[in-house]
């Protein structure tokens, strides 16, 4: 698969370079989803990876509240994409992108985010009001206000393509966009650029054109149950290949399977549910089936796990034969799509596998290939699910970056722990101290949030970007700047027990970073042999020697007795 960090331009261009580069002709195919980005469109003019938006004073508003009418949200979008990416522009066939309609009953259609790229820089899903004509057809009124980002307004404007400049220009023959809607469907009709375009008029690098929503019939995997059965629930290690540069290099991911059982404990049906394939969705479910005439379970196709805002896309679970594919130097998976994917049982039956080139790959939209994540040739054997302390986050003084308006905090919270085995990452947290008290993350002060927050899951990033994880670090945009000490605190639960790290501080009057953990008692002391075997506590030579505290941790040691 083709990697973000790959395709995006990675060194700074000047803006000359810039204002050729991002020009329709130069634009590059992107084959890999967009992720939300950290940062703004505003933040990007300031880095100089894009030119400046004109500045206008405007009273003008999007409309971000769906109006009062009939409603229909999270529809299936179609269409071709013009987006920004970092210093480049990039084309894309969109499948399965989201969108909405309101029959308002105001008279007038309104029609959700039909600029479908815009999300990556954070700017929204607007709706953008429409007329009724005759008949189906209905009109989209340009020039319209679409969006406000640092100050500056940016509208949806009807474009044609110029190719002597190459770039979209506002047409100057006419206005409006004209769409059908008809049968819950939307189908844009004149052929040109539903485009994004600054004060002046001036393209932005985003729009799309050929669009067309239509409502999703699929949904999401449930477990189906009485009131009599119940659930059971293992943890799953799921392990599968980590890179097509080396196909004996593999990585795991852990899940969590359910299965139906009877009031005996016994399993009802011939399906198991497993969990946790896609970050962004954690609790969407995909089905596992048994097949008694092969003696195998299969995964079919096509699974629907729901709606990830972070890509704007409604996510499927796909499955196919891998194969290596390359972009230059680069190489990456490619996929022939199947209709199921087949697990065979180990011998020793402990667990069960597919082989390569077998591959489970959650995916945006049910047609193209835009991957998500990929598991490749997965194989998945049931773990204990153990108590465990989690190792110390690494935090220190340098990791803070302070300004006017907020703090950056950047930390790490290792995913070992203290004997540096493995944590279920989904059961993993973090909490952040405020001057000795456990800080509360509100959506009052962090408006990417729904609820009020102190645990904050591993995983965890905020519809604003102001609390995220990116390549193993986490980053928190801190906006109470009233402190002298700050600490960060990892949290553990399995086995039934929770369990915490020592907090890590720094101060930021003395600059000085220090470890503190709440006061254990010990509750027994125990001595092992080199093999793990217990042994007397009057044993000699050496031997590891095991503390057990009360709050359920431990520590363990080599001593010479």
């Amino acid at each position: 698969m083709k990697k973000i960090a790959t395709l995006f331009i990675t060194s700074l261009l000047c803006m000359a370079a810039q204002a050729q580069g991002l020009g329709p002709a130069h634009a590059r195919v992107n084959g890999t989803p967009i992720k939300k980005q950290a940062v703004t469109l505003g933040q990007l003019q300031e880095r100089g990876l894009v030119r400046k938006a004109a500045r206008k004073a405007t009273d003008e508003k999007p409309i971000t509240a769906a109006p009062e009418g009939r409603l229909l949200d999270n529809m299936y979008v179609n269409s071709h994409s013009f987006g920004l990416g970092w210093g480049s522009a990039y084309t894309q066939v969109v499948d399965g992108g989201l969108g909405g309609v309101v029959e308002g009953k105001d008279g007038y259609v309104y029609v959700k985010g039909p600029i479908s790229q815009a999300y990556v820089w954070a700017l929204g899903t607007p709706w953008v009001k429409c007329k009724k004509l005759a008949a189906d057809t209905i009109e989209m009124i340009t020039p319209q206000i679409y969006a406000i980002d640092a100050g500056d307004p940016y509208y949806v404007q009807r474009m044609t393509y110029d190719q002597a400049g190459d770039t979209y220009v506002v047409d100057s023959t006419k206005s409006g966009i004209k769409f059908t809607w008809k049968n819950d469907t939307l189908r844009q009709v004149d052929d040109c650029l539903v485009g994004f375009a600054d004060a002046t008029g001036s393209w932005f690098y985003m729009g799309d054109y050929g669009i067309v929503y239509t409502v999703n019939p699929d949904k999401p995997v449930s477990i189906n149950k009485d009131q009599t059965q119940g659930i059971d629930t293992s943890l799953v290690k799921v392990t599968h290949i980590a890179s097509p540069e080396k196909l004996d290099s593999t990585t795991t991911t852990m899940v969590n399977a359910y299965a139906v059982v009877d009031i005996d404990d016994e399993m009802v049906g011939n399906t198991i549910y497993v969990d946790h394939l896609e970050d962004g969705l954690p609790n969407a479910l995909i089905k596992i089936n048994a097949n008694a005439s092969t003696m195998n379970l299969e995964v079919p196709s096509g699974q629907y796990l729901g709606v990830d805002e972070n890509y704007n896309s409604h996510i499927y679970a796909l499955t196919g034969n891998a194969y290596v594919d390359s972009a230059g130097t680069t190489k990456y998976f490619n996929y022939n799509k199947t209709s199921k994917l087949t697990l065979n049982f180990s011998a020793e039956g402990d667990s069960i596998f597919a082989p390569y080139p077998a591959s489970l790959i959650i995916n945006c939209g049910r047609n193209n290939l835009y991957i998500v994540k990929e598991y490749v040739a997965p194989l998945m054997e049931e773990v204990n699910d153990e108590p465990m302390t989690p190792a110390n986050p690494v935090f220190s003084i340098d990791d803070v970056t302070r300004s006017t308006r907020f703090d950056v905090l950047k930390f790490t919270i290792p995913t070992v722990d203290v004997d540096g085995n493995d944590l279920n990452t989904n059961n993993l947290y973090y909490c952040i101290y405020y001057n000795d008290a456990v800080y509360t993350f509100t959506p009052a002060l962090y408006t990417g949030l729904k609820t009020d927050m102190t645990e904050i899951p591993y995983g965890f990033s905020d519809s604003n970007y102001d609390i995220f994880l990116s390549g193993g670090q986490h980053t928190i945009y801190f906006y109470d700047k009233n402190w002298t000490k700050l600490g960060v605190q990892s949290i553990y639960r399995g086995g039934g027990q929770e369990r915490k790290s020592a907090v890590v501080w720094v101060d930021s009057t003395t600059g000085i970073e220090s470890v503190t953990g709440a006061a254990r008692t010990v509750k027994r002391v125990s001595y092992y042999d080199l093999q793990g075997r217990q042994v007397s506590s009057q044993a000699t030579g050496l031997v590891i020697e095991r503390i057990d505290y009360t709050d359920g941790s431990n520590t363990t040691s080599k001593v010479v007795k």
